[in-house]
Protein backbone atom coordinates (compact mmCIF):
# COMPACT_ATOMS: atom_id res chain seq x y z
CA UNK A 1 0.00 0.00 0.00
CA UNK A 2 1.35 3.35 -0.93
CA UNK A 3 0.25 6.85 0.31
CA UNK A 4 1.25 10.01 -1.87
CA UNK A 5 2.64 13.39 -0.64
CA UNK A 6 -1.29 15.12 0.02
CA UNK A 7 -2.42 12.03 1.88
CA UNK A 8 0.76 11.93 4.00
CA UNK A 9 -0.17 16.03 4.55
CA UNK A 10 -3.12 15.08 5.77
CA UNK A 11 -2.48 12.68 7.77
CA UNK A 12 0.19 14.93 9.43
CA UNK A 13 -1.75 17.77 9.79
CA UNK A 14 -4.25 15.62 11.53
CA UNK A 15 -1.18 14.16 13.88
CA UNK A 16 -0.63 18.01 14.63
CA UNK A 17 -3.96 18.95 15.72
CA UNK A 18 -4.02 15.84 18.50
CA UNK A 19 -0.41 16.68 19.29
CA UNK A 20 0.15 20.74 19.18
CA UNK A 21 3.90 20.18 19.10
CA UNK A 22 5.64 19.13 15.28
CA UNK A 23 8.31 16.52 16.03
CA UNK A 24 5.34 14.89 18.00
CA UNK A 25 3.54 14.30 15.22
CA UNK A 26 6.27 13.27 12.93
CA UNK A 27 6.54 10.55 15.60
CA UNK A 28 2.89 10.03 16.02
CA UNK A 29 2.64 9.76 12.76
CA UNK A 30 5.62 7.21 11.86
CA UNK A 31 4.72 5.01 14.41
CA UNK A 32 0.83 4.60 13.28
CA UNK A 33 1.97 4.13 9.65
CA UNK A 34 4.59 1.05 10.88
CA UNK A 35 2.08 -0.35 12.91
CA UNK A 36 -0.60 0.11 9.58
CA UNK A 37 2.01 -1.66 7.37
CA UNK A 38 2.81 -4.50 9.90
CA UNK A 39 -0.77 -5.19 9.83
CA UNK A 40 -1.58 -4.57 6.29
CA UNK A 41 1.28 -7.02 4.53
CA UNK A 42 0.49 -7.28 0.75
CA UNK A 43 -0.96 -10.73 1.60
CA UNK A 44 -3.32 -9.21 3.41
CA UNK A 45 -6.69 -7.31 2.55
CA UNK A 46 -6.74 -3.85 2.04
CA UNK A 47 -8.90 -2.02 4.43
CA UNK A 48 -12.08 -0.27 2.37
CA UNK A 49 -11.01 3.29 3.13
CA UNK A 50 -7.50 3.30 3.85
CA UNK A 51 -7.18 7.14 5.39
CA UNK A 52 -9.80 6.62 7.88
CA UNK A 53 -8.41 3.42 9.19
CA UNK A 54 -5.21 4.57 9.42
CA UNK A 55 -6.53 8.03 11.37
CA UNK A 56 -8.28 5.22 13.98
CA UNK A 57 -4.62 3.92 14.48
CA UNK A 58 -3.44 7.56 15.07
CA UNK A 59 -6.02 8.28 17.62
CA UNK A 60 -5.39 4.85 19.32
CA UNK A 61 -1.48 5.61 19.25
CA UNK A 62 -2.23 8.90 20.71
CA UNK A 63 -4.59 7.89 23.22
CA UNK A 64 -2.40 4.79 24.34
CA UNK A 65 0.85 7.37 24.40
CA UNK A 66 -1.01 9.93 26.52
CA UNK A 67 -1.93 7.04 29.02
CA UNK A 68 1.56 5.80 29.30
CA UNK A 69 2.80 9.08 29.31
CA UNK A 70 -0.02 10.17 32.33
CA UNK A 71 -0.04 13.54 30.76
CA UNK A 72 -3.30 14.10 30.50
CA UNK A 73 -6.43 13.38 32.79
CA UNK A 74 -8.70 11.47 30.60
CA UNK A 75 -12.66 12.99 31.15
CA UNK A 76 -15.62 10.42 29.53
CA UNK A 77 -17.25 12.33 26.89
CA UNK A 78 -20.90 12.00 27.65
CA UNK A 79 -23.74 13.96 26.05
CA UNK A 80 -25.70 14.14 29.49
CA UNK A 81 -24.74 18.18 29.74
CA UNK A 82 -28.14 19.17 28.33
CA UNK A 83 -30.97 16.63 27.52
CA UNK A 84 -32.69 19.86 25.24
CA UNK A 85 -32.49 20.06 21.53
CA UNK A 86 -29.30 22.50 20.50
CA UNK A 87 -30.85 25.30 17.83
CA UNK A 88 -28.00 25.04 15.00
CA UNK A 89 -27.95 28.48 13.86
CA UNK A 90 -26.30 29.86 10.83
CA UNK A 91 -23.24 31.26 12.40
CA UNK A 92 -19.90 28.97 11.55
CA UNK A 93 -16.18 29.02 12.27
CA UNK A 94 -15.26 29.53 9.21
CA UNK A 95 -16.73 33.50 9.44
CA UNK A 96 -14.14 33.80 12.19
CA UNK A 97 -11.53 36.08 11.16
CA UNK A 98 -8.55 33.46 11.40
CA UNK A 99 -5.10 33.61 11.36
CA UNK A 100 -2.15 31.93 12.74
CA UNK A 101 -2.34 33.76 16.99
CA UNK A 102 -5.86 33.47 16.88
CA UNK A 103 -5.70 29.57 15.81
CA UNK A 104 -2.91 29.30 18.13
CA UNK A 105 -5.05 30.63 20.40
CA UNK A 106 -8.30 28.20 19.83
CA UNK A 107 -5.95 25.50 20.15
CA UNK A 108 -4.67 26.35 23.87
CA UNK A 109 -8.57 26.82 25.15
CA UNK A 110 -9.53 23.38 23.70
CA UNK A 111 -8.95 19.73 24.91
CA UNK A 112 -7.88 16.84 22.60
CA UNK A 113 -11.25 15.92 21.65
CA UNK A 114 -12.21 18.99 20.69
CA UNK A 115 -9.36 19.63 19.04
CA UNK A 116 -10.61 16.79 16.66
CA UNK A 117 -14.09 17.36 16.30
CA UNK A 118 -12.62 20.69 15.44
CA UNK A 119 -9.95 19.64 12.98
CA UNK A 120 -11.57 17.20 10.88
CA UNK A 121 -14.62 19.64 10.87
CA UNK A 122 -12.95 22.79 9.88
CA UNK A 123 -9.62 21.83 8.59
CA UNK A 124 -10.30 18.74 6.51
CA UNK A 125 -13.80 19.67 5.64
CA UNK A 126 -15.84 16.33 7.03
CA UNK A 127 -19.68 16.59 7.35
CA UNK A 128 -21.23 16.02 10.48
CA UNK A 129 -22.38 12.12 9.23
CA UNK A 130 -18.26 11.75 8.23
CA UNK A 131 -16.97 12.74 11.73
CA UNK A 132 -19.98 10.35 13.67
CA UNK A 133 -18.46 7.49 11.29
CA UNK A 134 -14.82 8.49 12.02
CA UNK A 135 -15.22 8.47 15.71
CA UNK A 136 -18.14 6.35 16.68
CA UNK A 137 -20.67 8.84 17.94
CA UNK A 138 -24.15 9.76 17.22
CA UNK A 139 -23.99 12.38 14.33
CA UNK A 140 -26.51 14.99 16.72
CA UNK A 141 -23.78 14.08 19.60
CA UNK A 142 -21.39 15.39 16.80
CA UNK A 143 -23.60 18.19 15.99
CA UNK A 144 -24.09 19.82 19.43
CA UNK A 145 -20.15 19.66 20.39
CA UNK A 146 -20.09 21.51 17.39
CA UNK A 147 -22.11 23.38 18.50
CA UNK A 148 -21.07 24.09 22.03
CA UNK A 149 -17.34 24.61 20.48
CA UNK A 150 -18.45 27.37 18.45
CA UNK A 151 -20.10 28.68 21.04
CA UNK A 152 -17.40 28.06 23.33
CA UNK A 153 -15.13 29.35 20.72
CA UNK A 154 -17.02 32.68 20.05
CA UNK A 155 -17.22 33.31 23.87
CA UNK A 156 -13.74 32.84 25.04
CA UNK A 157 -12.07 34.55 22.40
CA UNK A 158 -14.76 37.69 21.46
CA UNK A 159 -11.87 40.06 23.17
CA UNK A 160 -8.86 38.59 21.02
CA UNK A 161 -11.26 38.77 17.25
CA UNK A 162 -12.18 41.94 18.55
CA UNK A 163 -8.87 43.35 18.70
CA UNK A 164 -7.41 41.54 15.79
CA UNK A 165 -10.02 43.49 13.95
CA UNK A 166 -9.34 46.82 15.15
CA UNK A 167 -5.69 46.47 14.37
CA UNK A 168 -6.08 45.60 10.90
CA UNK A 169 -8.15 48.32 10.48
CA UNK A 170 -6.01 50.99 12.10
CA UNK A 171 -2.86 49.05 10.00
CA UNK A 172 -5.19 49.86 6.73
CA UNK A 173 -6.04 53.54 8.07
CA UNK A 174 -2.60 54.30 8.61
CA UNK A 175 -0.48 52.64 6.31
CA UNK A 176 0.77 55.39 3.30
CA UNK A 177 -0.75 54.34 -0.07
CA UNK A 178 0.89 55.90 -2.49
CA UNK A 179 1.03 59.66 -1.10
CA UNK A 180 2.29 62.03 -3.50
CA UNK A 181 4.56 65.31 -1.92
Amino acid sequence: MQFDKQQLDQLYRYCYALTLHRDNAYDLLQASLEKFLKQHSSQSPKPHSALAYLRRIIRNQFIDTLRHNKCVEFQALTDNESSEAIPINSDSLEDLIINEELVDLVWSILTVPEREIVFLWAIEGFTSTEISAELDLPRGTVLSRIHRLRKKITEQLSDEIGDLENNRSNQVLSSPRGESS
